[in-house]
């Protein structure tokens, strides 16, 4: 067995395999595809195999197969009213399918559809005249679709798109409109119909009546409807329908004659409404026109206004105008012209009123019609300007600009513009003249002529520039270029300069300007703020130290006296020290002399008085003011022994000794001092004592301290030898000489008085004598 195997086994293999080779060993079965059958678009129905369906059907067919696709009705009703289905052939993948409304097909897996193709047709309804019979109902028109006519409603089914219709009246008949509807869109007798939907359309016609139009006299033309029309002519319209008659007024006939309208027949007004009444008799209507006159109206000067029947917008005032018509004239009393001269009514040519009705006369057709209107100039001013609110004086009366003047020609005006307007805080107008006129000044006159004469009052702005310093009194200002009152141009570029006063001294710009610099410009486009800001710095006069008395011939100071220190910035405010003992400080401010501190009266801004010490070396002296937080300033002075000077107090611009009688109460002018008397003249400055003055402490009553040089009272041309001469006891640096008149003095006088101690004079004062 195992042999039999081995030697047979691969040809048994091999048959197999060729075998296999020519002939299938089985065939599998034939399942089949799927194949659909539909309508396009879906709503036609179809039968296949006989069997009928309204939608898509679905099969399996046998490969190979055969099969009857029919569609037997080729028109047919859809589903919606008035749609409707036209079958228009059967369709596959590889495209129409041959042999019509019925075809034989075979079934292949390649072939997995067929399509029922319809179109889908929608009914355009038209509805308007129905008749059975239309022999004797004829069509009162025609409805063209493209070009086919229909005479009578009628269901017209058409493919989706438009559909143009035009109305047609027959004889008759006239067409009246269309109804309106959605989709419509209707243009006289023409009506565009949108078509995706069964559509009703609705044209109106009407019956007709003969219309005659006629003109008196024949050939001229009428306007129907505002549309031309010679005459005579025979029109149709409709029963009940309103139209427009009109004429053309004025129109020349065919001679070159013109005629003017008069009247219509049915009394109607030249252009009016006429509705046609239902008859079927026809209606005439005439026209009736009179002879043209050819009017001319002119003004003079020519180019004025007028208005004529109650209208002034003329294109000119060359008219026709009937025979016996009467025309409304009417010439303004006043008006201007394009030159802006006024010119006032005077008379029309016939004689008339200014307002007037004119009847053109019965020869106007011949001779034509010619009126004219004079008018006279009138003087005229106008006087306006770019300020608002501006009011000017015209001949001492108030006009606010703009401001109109009329007079006669000839008439002498005097106008006066305001010379400056405020505007605001700093801010204001000021006159600059009347452009043109060649006058500046705020006052013009005029002589008025025809022409219009118009003044313009011209301003410009002014701003004001204000300067300050702070302290207030402590700088002087120049200003370039410079203003009375501190305004200027609004282009005007200012250099301001400031120069600090003895006891100041510039530190910076606030306000407009800024900057440390004591000078600088601003542009006065608006009002404008300066100021200075100073520091103080003290400073010592020119006179440097002198006597508290006043000034005396002698400038040097006695040791012992009370000096004063003239000056600026010594201190802030004005202090006053004890009477007894002074003090070395006050307000903050001290004077030294060399290194001794000096006894104070008192300290302001601009004055010192202290006590020169009665130890004090004659000679030059340096004394030095320190004011606390402020740079120390220095004087030098001289001490001498004898430097008097008198005491006064000022009545009425005179300076009057300060003295006493001799009971202690004072001289006056009420109260002069008496001859005989012991009178008591008070001073510093008298050189030394016999005993050393207190330094800043009052001179004590015991013992009292005598002056050593003897002094001479001058009174008048009079020497008089003192009696006494001391120091004040209770009070510090007071000298007093004591004397008394005698017959060499004056009387009844303001005496002159001086001492002298030593050939040095003090001050000369006076002194009332009796």
């Amino acid at each position: 067995m195992k042999k039999l195997q081995s030697k047979f086994a691969p040809v048994f293999i091999l048959m197999i395999a060729s075998s296999g080779v020519l002939v299938p060993l089985f065939r599998a079965q034939d399942l089949g595809s799927t194949v659909q059958v539909y309508s396009v678009p879906e709503g036609g129905y179809f039968s296949v195999d006989g069997q009928n369906y309204t939608h898509a059907m679905s099969a399996i067919w046998p490969t190979g197969s055969k099969h009857v696709l029919a569609v037997q009705t080729t028109d047919q009703t859809g589903s919606q009213p008035k749609t409707k289905y036209t079958f228009g052939g059967w369709q596959y993948a590889g495209g129409t399918v041959p042999g019509g409304n019925i075809v034989t097909v075979t079934a292949s897996p390649a072939f997995t559809y067929y399509q029922a193709k319809f179109s889908l047709q929608y009914a355009l309804s038209l509805v308007f005249f129905t008749c059975s019979d239309a022999a004797n109902c004829p069509s009162p028109g025609v409805i063209y679709i493209g070009d086919t006519p229909y005479s009578s409603s009628a269901d017209i089914y058409r493919g989706a798109g438009t559909a143009i219709m035009l109305a047609v009246p027959n004889p008759g008949y006239v067409f009246s409109h269309w109804e309106p509807g959605p989709g419509q869109i209707i243009q006289g007798p023409q009506n565009t119909v949108t078509i995706n939907g069964p559509v009703s359309v609705y044209p109106v016609f009407q019956s007709a009546r003969t219309i005659n139009l006629t003109a008196s006299p024949a050939g001229l033309a009428l306007l129907a409807d505002r549309t031309k029309v010679p005459t005579p002519t025979v029109l149709q319209w409709g029963y009940n329908s309103t139209h427009t008659l009109g004429v053309i007024s004025p129109q020349q006939d065919i001679n070159g004659q013109w005629w003017a309208f008069q009247s219509w027949s049915d009394g109607g007004a030249l252009t009016h409404a006429y509705t046609v009444a239902a008859s079927a008799a026809p209606d005439s209507l005439t026209a009736n026109f009179v002879s043209g006159a050819a009017t001319l109206i002119t003004t003079t000067p020519a180019g004025l206004t007028l208005k004529i029947d109650g209208r002034s917008n003329w294109p000119s005032y060359s008219f026709i105008w009937g025979v016996g018509e009467t025309h409304h004239l009417e010439a303004p009393a006043q008006q201007t012209d394009a030159q802006g001269r006024i010119w006032s009514f005077a008379a029309w040519s016939n004689g008339g009123k200014a307002v007037q009705d004119y009847t053109v006369p019965a020869n106007g057709g011949d001779v034509g019609v010619r009126l004219n209107a004079t008018y006279n100039p009138v003087g005229h001013l106008t006087v306006t300007s770019l300020m608002p609110g501006l009011t000017v004086q015209v001949d001492g009366q108030d006009c606010a600009t703009p401001c109109d003047v009329q007079r006669p020609v000839g008439t002498a005006v005097h106008v006066t513009a305001p010379s400056s307007i405020p505007l605001g805080d700093g801010t204001r107008a000021d006159f600059m003249g009347w452009p043109g006129s060649g006058s500046i000044a705020a006052d013009w006159s005029v002589t008025l002529s025809g022409d219009l004469q118009a003044l313009i009052a011209s301003y410009h702005t002014m701003n004001r520039l204000a300067a300050s310093a702070a302290p207030p009194d402590g700088a002087s200002w120049s200003m370039s270029p410079s203003s009375s009152d501190g305004y200027y141009d609004s282009q005007t570029i200012v250099s301001v300069g400031v120069t600090p006063k003895p006891g100041y001294r510039f530190h910076a710009w606030s306000g407009d300007l800024t900057g440390t610099r004591p000078a600088g410009a601003v542009i006065m486009t608006s009002p404008r703020s300066v100021q200075a800001q100073l520091d103080r710095v003290p400073y010592i006069a020119p006179t440097g130290v002198s006597n508290a008395a006043g000034i005396t011939p002698q400038t040097s100071v006695a040791a012992g006296s009370v000096a004063s220190i003239f000056g600026a910035s010594f201190a802030s405010d004005a202090t006053v020290g004890s009477a007894s003992p002074l003090t070395q400080t006050l307000g903050g401010v001290t004077v030294r002399v060399g290194d001794r501190f000096m006894p104070l009266f008192f300290v302001s801004p601009t004055q010192i008085n202290f006590q020169i010490p009665d130890d004090l070396a004659l000679g030059a002296q340096t004394a030095t003011v320190s004011s606390q937080g402020l740079p120390d300033v220095e004087a030098v002075f001289n001490v001498v022994r004898n430097a008097p000077g008198l005491f006064a107090q000022v009545v009425s611009d005179q300076s009057f000794v300060m003295a006493v009688h001799e009971d202690g109460s004072p001289v006056t002018t009420d109260a002069p001092a008496l001859h005989g008397e012991l009178l008591t003249v008070y001073g510093t400055g008298f050189g030394p004592a016999d005993h050393t003055r207190p330094e800043g402490f009052a001179v004590p009553a015991q013992p009292p301290l005598l002056i050593v040089d003897a002094p001479s009272v001058l009174i008048g041309d009079a020497v008089l030898a003192a009696e006494n001469a001391f120091a004040v006891p209770g009070r510090v640096g007071i000298d007093a000489v004591q004397f008394r008149l005698d017959d060499t003095a004056p009387s009844g006088v303001n005496a002159s008085l001086h001492v002298r101690i030593n050939l040095q004079d003090s001050n000369t004062v006076l002194l009332p004598v009796k």
